[in-house]
């Protein structure tokens, strides 16, 4: 969810955000670890729109690294 900081906001990060957007998602479990959290039902993460940003390329980057590692591509596929 897109939100509007019109106080100070400190970021998952540990950055301090005013006068800017910035994005917060629940989550039902912890991305590295793969456990629910323990004492309320989701975790809140918040990020700046630079930090979204690069998130957002770093995880296509991956994907696409990994859908060309695949086994059903033909070597005419590699040198595309």
């Amino acid at each position: 969810m897109r939100k509007f900081a019109w106080w100070p906001q400190q970021m998952t990060s540990g950055r301090k955000v005013w006068l800017s957007y910035y994005w917060q998602y629940q989550s039902s479990y912890d991305a590295s670890t793969g456990r629910p959290p323990l004492f309320d039902r989701y975790f809140v993460f918040t990020e700046t729109e630079q930090e979204r940003t690069f998130r957002l390329l770093k995880e296509t980057v991956v994907h696409n690294r990994n859908v060309w590692n695949t086994v059903e591509l033909t070597k005419k596929d590699y040198h595309a």
